[in-house]
């Protein structure tokens, strides 16, 4: 038996993490946002390796980590229907990445059919009423919205069918994704 290892993605201020936090709530295993992770760990070390000041450098620890967390996860014996949950994936990165322009911008590419996620993708669409900007979360909605749109489009390119999250509350959310799933068999 294989373990789903499912993303949650979407954009920014969408309510992910509030979903993902409710389904580790429950029981569920969660692998938490390793961008958000990067930023706050070297916004208190005073490091410049962030998104807005050295974002190759980013990135490169991000695709790093993040792919290590597939590689954790993947070997997980999880009691709960072997279930994973992803707060993004390494495939984001790496899409960030190329976008950089920088000399051997391709160099990741190969992880992206190499190492699979579960063909579903559940996407947070963009969700003005809930969105709000913080420390690690500094662009506005009009870039959320922007991001979003690469998001649906990116994730079918790579073989993956991308499933809208409603706009409906925590639980309700939970339900969807949990009864989605268990509709389909491991």
């Amino acid at each position: 038996m294989q373990n789903k290892l499912i993303v949650i993605s979407g954009c920014s201020g969408g309510g992910k993490s509030t979903l993902l936090s409710e389904l580790r709530h429950n029981g569920y295993a969660v692998i938490p946002e390793i961008e958000r992770e990067i930023v706050k760990e070297q916004s208190e070390m005073k490091s410049d390796i962030t998104p807005w000041q050295n974002p190759q450098v980013f990135c490169e620890v991000l695709i790093t980590r993040s792919i290590a967390d597939f590689h954790r996860a993947k070997a997980m014996k999880n009691v709960m229907g072997q279930m994973i949950f992803f707060d993004r994936s390494f495939l984001e990165g790496i899409r960030y990445y190329q976008t950089l322009k920088v000399k051997d911008s391709n160099q990741y590419d190969h992880f992206m059919d190499a190492l699979r996620y579960y063909p579903v993708v559940f996407i947070a669409p963009p969700w003005k009423e809930i969105f709000c900007q913080d420390e690690e979360r500094r662009h506005s909605f009009e870039d959320t919205l922007r991001s979003y749109e690469r998001l649906v489009t990116f994730y079918p390119d790579h073989g993956y069918h991308v499933i809208e999250l409603p706009k409906v509350s925590v639980k309700e959310r939970m339900q969807f994704v949990i009864s989605f799933m268990e509709m389909i068999p491991i």
